[in-house]
């Protein structure tokens, strides 16, 4: 019975159908958290797993110039700022608010949420599978390693890397603001 259900999926190209459902329904919800957000959100599909983003959509702002893909989840009830030509990998992750781990009335943590605002400048390439927390400012030009956590702020022009992600190097600083200033950008 099983094979002959996977001779019938084949033939009526039923695969082919679900994936242009789903593609549908996140062009539906990108619709939504574009309404919601008031702002143009530009989605590169990369595998699986579409974008989430819960929170107050009032308080997430993304340029115009810059884009989100697959598996991207952004918790934005702190407020999360991306600037222009932002260009993450995919399996992004952003948190704006916490749990209040610091309490005097029950642990691992209260009821109490901590918001805190994230904002990423422009010109920052993300790589796959980077999680950045609440609170975080990453710099212009920054470079974020793939599978990082970004725990606090990236200086401008900083490459970083790791658990918890660390600076390793800067940018040709010369270099780049010669690019930006010619209109070379990506």
């Amino acid at each position: 019975m099983k094979k002959l259900l996977i001779r019938l999926f084949l033939l009526i190209h039923f695969d082919t159908m679900v994936n242009k459902l789903i593609s549908l329904y996140e062009h539906v919800k990108i619709s939504r958290y574009e309404k919601l957000s008031g702002c143009i959100i530009n989605y590169v599909g990369q595998g699986g797993g579409g974008i989430t983003i819960t929170g107050d959509l009032k308080k997430f702002r993304i340029d115009s110039t810059s884009h989100l893909k697959s598996g991207t989840f952004i918790e934005c009830s702190g407020g999360v700022t991306i600037g222009r030509y932002f260009h993450p990998g995919r399996g992004l992750t952003i948190f704006s608010a916490n749990h209040n781990y610091n309490s005097d009335r029950s642990i691992p943590y209260d009821e109490i949420i901590v918001e805190q605002p994230v904002a990423i400048k422009d010109f920052v390439w993300v790589g796959a599978n980077v999680t950045i927390v609440p609170g975080v400012t990453i710099g212009e030009g920054c470079i974020i390693g793939a599978g990082s956590v970004v725990t606090r702020n990236v200086p401008d022009f900083a490459i970083v890397c790791g658990n918890p992600a660390q600076v390793i190097k800067f940018r040709d600083i010369e270099k780049f603001n010669k690019l930006k200033t010619e209109g070379k950008w990506y």
